[in-house]
């Protein structure tokens, strides 16, 4: 499926989400792939959403603050550093969105304060949740 929605670089919109939780990976993809005509690649294993950013261009990623092995917080910072030298033709760096449980809404707020940050969402999640922050976080047309 190619995603009809584009970004200011005339690309395709793409989102990266990885979380522990292959449900929750499954809402995610579901639920903005269908809403909103977003392609969504998603992984259980932050070591492998590390090669997928490597390998091509992403408008958001999503991923789970505390993930086995490499946790969201340092994945996104590592994905930082290299982004803009394995992907010069892109303006701008993706932002991302964390998904926690509720015992981890403390570090939110500390999370939060980085720019880059777009939100922060609290599990359970909800459908209307997740297209809310996506369309919040990024440029969706509403066609």
């Amino acid at each position: 499926m190619e995603s009809n929605q584009t970004n200011q670089d005339n690309r395709p919109l793409r989102i990266l989400a990885s979380h522990p939780d292959t449900g929750t990976l499954r809402l995610i993809r579901d639920s903005i792939s269908n809403l909103l005509n977003i392609d969504v690649d998603t992984s259980p294993s932050s070591e492998y959403a590390f090669e997928l950013a490597v390998k091509r261009h992403y408008s958001l990623f999503l991923f789970g603050i505390d993930m086995p092995n490499l946790n969201g917080q340092l994945l996104y910072d590592m994905l930082f550093t290299i982004y803009p030298k394995i992907h010069p033709e892109v303006s701008s760096f993706p932002g991302v969105v964390f998904i926690g449980n509720e015992n981890e809404s403390i570090k939110s707020d500390e999370i939060r304060k980085d720019a880059r940050v777009k939100d922060f969402i609290i599990r359970p999640l909800s459908i209307d949740r997740i297209v809310r922050v996506v369309k919040n976080s990024i440029q969706v047309d509403e066609s």
